[in-house]
Parts: structure tokens; C-alpha cells; sequence
């Protein structure tokens, strides 16, 4: 794979974090604690859930770090902002290593379906939340839908 194709896979990981932080900056600290009619994970924790998939990923590609976050952060914006920044940068730092090399431990078929993977499962909670907002009738602006398709600005 060229450098420059390495080079825009990890900027379109890179947005899809930006636009994570984002959603989670538009949204009151009181709402982290709702769910979908009871059942399921908070807001907070979809949030911890990104975060803490992406740790166990990069460790079991052998890059022991230690990102992963207790479920106790889910109800604190300023530290899951914190969590996320961080362990957006070490899945970034991880996927362009795994691109450069084009190889993956403990990942099949490759580093590309790895990268996709990474990106549908973190859309997948980005409409979790988008929905458990609109079940508990939580008053956010339109333009906040419109804006987790601004790839580019955010």
C-alpha cells in the first residue's frame, strides 16, 4: 500500500474520533446515565465501550498499553473526552502500523477490513446514542445530526 493511501486511512480514523468527541461534547453530562427503556448500556458506557474495544484490540495485536477505562467514568464528560482522545490516538498510531506493514495479529481476512471493522463498529454506537437521545426525548439540535456527517470540519 503507498504511504499516501496509509496516510488517508488513518486521517479517516482520525474523523471518525473527531466526530465521537464531537457527539459527546454536544451532549449534557445528566444524559450520559439514560438508556434505551432500561436496557442496555448508558450513553456514558457506549461511550467506555468505544473506548475500551479499542484498547483490547491494540493489546492483542501486541501493542501493550494500558487505555482501557472502568465503567465508573461513564457518568464524567471530562474524563471520557479524555479516555477517547487517548485511545483514538493509539488505535491511530496502531492502524497505521498495521497498514505499513499490512499485516495483523489476531485479525482475518486484513489490516483494511481491520480499519472498516473499526469504523462501522464505532458508527454502530454513534447511532446507539444518537437513538437512546431521541427515545428520552432529549432536546439536541438538528444541526448535531448534520453535524456527524461533517468529516471534514470537525
Amino acid at each position: 500500500m503507498s504511504a499516501s493511501m496509509t496516510n488517508q486511512l488513518v486521517e479517516t480514523y482520525n474523523a471518525t474520533n473527531r466526530v465521537n468527541l464531537y457527539l459527546l461534547n454536544e451532549i449534557e453530562e445528566e444524559w450520559l446515565s439514560a438508556k434505551l427503556a432500561g436496557k442496555g448500556r448508558t450513553i456514558g458506557e457506549q461511550f467506555v465501550h468505544i473506548n475500551n474495544i479499542r484498547s483490547m484490540w491494540i493489546n492483542k495485536g501486541g501493542n501493550k498499553v494500558n487505555i482501557k477505562v472502568d465503567k465508573k467514568i461513564a457518568n464524567n464528560k471530562k474524563a471520557l473526552k479524555e479516555a477517547l482522545s487517548i485511545s483514538g490516538k493509539a488505535m491511530s498510531d496502531y492502524l497505521e502500523k498495521v497498514l505499513i506493514e499490512n499485516k495483523i495479529k489476531g485479525y482475518k481476512p486484513h489490516p483494511i477490513a481491520f480499519f472498516a471493522q473499526m469504523i462501522a463498529h464505532e458508527a454502530h454506537h454513534r447511532g446507539q446514542i444518537s437513538v437512546t437521545i431521541t427515545r428520552n426525548d432529549f432536546k439536541i439540535s438538528k444541526s448535531v445530526n448534520f453535524g456527524l456527517w461533517g468529516w471534514n470540519t470537525k
